[in-house]
């Protein structure tokens, strides 16, 4: 009988197999001996050499006794005939049934050189799932996994430009944000991300990859982009705008300036830290005022850990209605290293993964069979987990704005926390303080964590008088005298955001600074004032769809032609209105901001927006509007397109029932009825409500219980319009009914 062949693969993390079937080695150290020989497969080794190799520290006798212990244990588990060995040497048998992914990944560069390039590339690409041996630090390896990544990006680069240069643009920018990923640093990149977005003959989002080098280049070095950059970003502004002009001087305290006054809460957030790299998973909640410099504080923290070799993934919480639920942890699971994490996930986790990220589906797996719904929600916790504490590195998880999370994602963040306790964790959740009492859903979960002994707890304080001045001279770039230091903490009452506000809105000590709710409103429009109309118009639409915005629904939205949408995006990108996010979307560089231009606009204008942004979301999601339906009812809503609105809720209920989120599919089907119950000139109505009315009862179940008022309302009025369009009860009403 033939023996199978044995499956060997280095990159990433270690995994050999059998034919289907893994095989462990007994110790890191047997790992470390095979690797070293299938990476020098070609030649045949001295025992000695070896032996220095693995244990340099050691002496000769010693290590070579080493060295026979790891070698007995080997041939335990590989089968018979893959390792030569003799008094003295070992080789690996080049003659067995083996593969090996760095062999193919060799072999694939060489072909590429001989022709057929862009096939034999991707061959290669798609071998190399993360660095060499990752996890593994002996010193031997570390020049070759440099060399092997050097090999990789050249990969990349390669094949990026050939497809450029074959026109295939839209193959290519997958390539290119790869190879940024890698090397988010390299100019050249961002330069080609920039061609590519242009050749696609879309240059907003040009012109936001432009945006985000600056920032990205400012962040982390300090310095500018280079000439040729600048060059290209010129040339993506048309001949009629003027010339382009550097950005804002003023620093912003909320992205880049130093930090002041915080260094206490810092070593707090460094403690936890260090706590969860030991293997004590934690969750901190940080909280403070609106302004107070939550964010900067935790971005300071990921970028802190991030140097320290950590992954690190934000997710972000909305007030816009109707986005789907589990938004942060979806945002988290498409981070870049999470997104590969799940790619490595079995089959059947990434299937029930892919319900909220449909690119992680796989072709041919079969459901799972239906259970309760208690069960189908404990599946996709459990899925969730295994992506989160799967990477070998210890892991960030940051959910911003928690206060206007949706009760899933508080479920699950209570389910993890307590469930990961011995895993390389922390968890940073951010709220504003005043934003809680209002959020009975956000409170229970810190009362259960406090419960659990699993919660640490930071508020954010004002700065005081002598931060204040030493914010505001770093942030004006000039020496502030005592007296206008003194008047800036009375105006200001040392909130980082209303201090840097009030300096761009040009604030002097002894003029006018309106105290209207919040006090920095004032300082923040007239910040907007100072754009031009075309800038404060699409600001207004952005607004609009909410804070986090692409480039394509906001183009469809604004029905500006591309000078303008470019124009005007980079105006308010300049003028620190707006910030690159991650992904392909902007987001506006604060809640108060965002208010602030949605106010610009009277009743009548705003409903007008409401609607020509529900009418971008259909066509820019035409393919797939199931992960924005809600948001798509809840623009019909507020555009006063009730009909539309009725429709799009009733789809939103099926998205979030797709995902368990039954306390989201009450809202939208409630929310549909009291539409339907307000406006009795909406066609259909009574058959309208009756399927409505049929859904409802199942999710409502699992929200309020049998004994629940809501449901027996709910069952009694679909018999009674059942009855009266001469209907029977359609099976899920009759299952709630018991």
């Amino acid at each position: 009988m033939t023996q199978p062949t044995l499956h060997i693969r280095l990159f990433g993390a270690f995994e050999l197999r059998l034919g289907a079937t893994p095989v462990a080695l007994e110790s890191v150290r047997a790992v470390s001996l095979l690797a070293y020989v299938l990476l020098r497969r070609d030649i045949s080794h001295s025992r000695r050499s070896v032996a220095f190799q693995l244990w340099p520290d050691s002496s000769d006798a010693q290590a070579q006794t080493n060295l026979r212990h790891v070698l007995h244990t080997l041939r335990r588990s590989l089968p018979e005939g893959y390792l030569e060995l003799t008094g003295r040497t070992l080789r690996w048998n080049p003659t067995a049934a083996w593969t090996l992914d760095v062999a193919e990944f060799d072999a694939a560069l060489e072909r590429a050189k001989r022709g057929n390039a862009v096939a034999e590339l991707r061959t290669a690409l798609a071998q190399y799932r993360a660095e060499l041996l990752e996890g593994v630090y002996d010193e031997w390896l570390l020049p070759l996994r440099d060399e092997y990544r050097s090999r990789y990006l050249a990969a990349l680069a390669q094949l990026a430009t050939v497809l450029l240069e074959q026109g295939a643009y839209a193959d290519a920018l997958g390539v290119a944000e790869r190879l940024l990923h890698q090397d988010p640093l390299d100019e050249v990149t961002w330069r080609l991300l920039m061609r590519l977005h242009d050749r696609q003959g879309d240059r907003a989002r040009a012109l936001r990859a432009y945006h985000a080098c600056v920032t990205t280049l400012e962040r982390e070095l300090g310095v500018e982009p280079g000439r040729e950059t600048k060059e290209l970003y010129a040339n993506l502004l048309t001949s009629e705008a003027s010339a382009p002009v550097a950005r804002a001087a003023m620093t912003d305290v909320l992205e880049q300036a130093p930090m002041v006054g915080r260094e206490t809460e810092f070593a707090r957030l460094v403690t936890a830290w260090e706590q969860s790299e030991r293997g004590r998973a934690r969750c901190l909640f940080l909280s403070g005022e609106a302004g107070s410099g939550k964010t900067r504080l935790v971005e300071e923290l990921v970028a802190w850990a991030s140097q320290r070799g950590a992954l690190t993934a934000v997710g972000r919480a909305y007030a816009a209605e109707g986005a789907l639920a589990y938004g942060p942890v979806v945002a988290w699971l498409r981070t870049e290293g999470l997104r590969e994490t799940c790619r490595r996930l079995p089959e059947d986790v990434r299937h029930i993964l892919s319900r909220l990220v449909p690119e992680l589906a796989v072709a041919g797996v079969q459901p799972l069979p239906e259970t309760t719904a208690d069960d189908q929600r404990r599946r996709l916790y459990d899925a969730f987990v295994q992506a989160l504490t799967q990477p070998e590195r210890p892991v960030l998880l940051v959910v911003d704005d928690l206060h206007w999370s949706d009760r899933e994602t508080l479920g699950f963040l209570h389910y993890l926390v307590r469930t990961v306790s011995q895993s390389r964790l922390l968890l940073v959740m951010i709220a504003r303080s005043e934003e809680l009492d209002s959020q009975p859903a956000v409170v229970e979960l810190l009362h259960g964590l406090r419960a659990l002994d699993r919660l640490d707890e930071l508020e954010l304080a004002p700065l005081s008088l002598a931060d204040t001045l030493v914010l505001a001279e770093r942030i004006s770039g000039r020496t502030i005298a005592d007296d206008e230091g003194v008047s800036l903490f009375a105006t200001t009452e040392g909130n980082p955001l209303f201090i840097v506000e009030s300096l761009r809105s040009g604030w002097r000590p002894g003029g006018e600074h309106p105290s209207l709710p919040p006090r920095v409103q004032a300082a923040i429009e007239s910040r907007l004032g100072q754009v031009s109309a075309e800038a404060r118009d699409l600001a207004g639409v952005a607004a609009t769809i909410g804070r986090a915005f692409n480039t394509d629904v906001l183009r469809a939205a604004a029905g500006a032609d591309e000078d303008e949408l470019v124009r005007a995006l980079d105006e308010l990108w300049r003028r620190r209105i707006i910030r690159e996010q991650d992904g392909d979307a902007y987001d506006f560089s604060h809640p108060l901001i965002l208010e602030a231009a949605y106010r610009s606009a009277g009743p009548a204008q705003r409903r007008q927006r409401h609607a020509r942004v529900a009418r971008a979301l259909e066509r820019v999601y035409a393919a797939d509007p199931q992960p924005v339906s809600g948001q798509i009812a809840a623009q019909y809503d507020r555009a006063a397109q009730y009909e539309q609105a009725v429709v799009w809720y009733g789809r939103a209920a099926d998205a979030a029932l797709r995902v368990y989120a039954h306390a989201d599919a009450v809202h939208a089907l409630e929310r549909a009825l009291a539409l339907l119950r307000a406006h009795p000139q909406i066609p259909q109505r009574a058959e309208r409500e009756l399927a409505l009315l049929t859904v409802l009862p199942g999710p409502l179940l699992g929200v309020a219980g049998y004994s629940s008022e809501r449901l027996t309302a709910a069952q009694t009025r679909a018999l009674e319009l059942a009855d009266a369009l001469g209907r029977d009860p359609d099976p899920p009403l009759l299952r709630s009914l018991g």
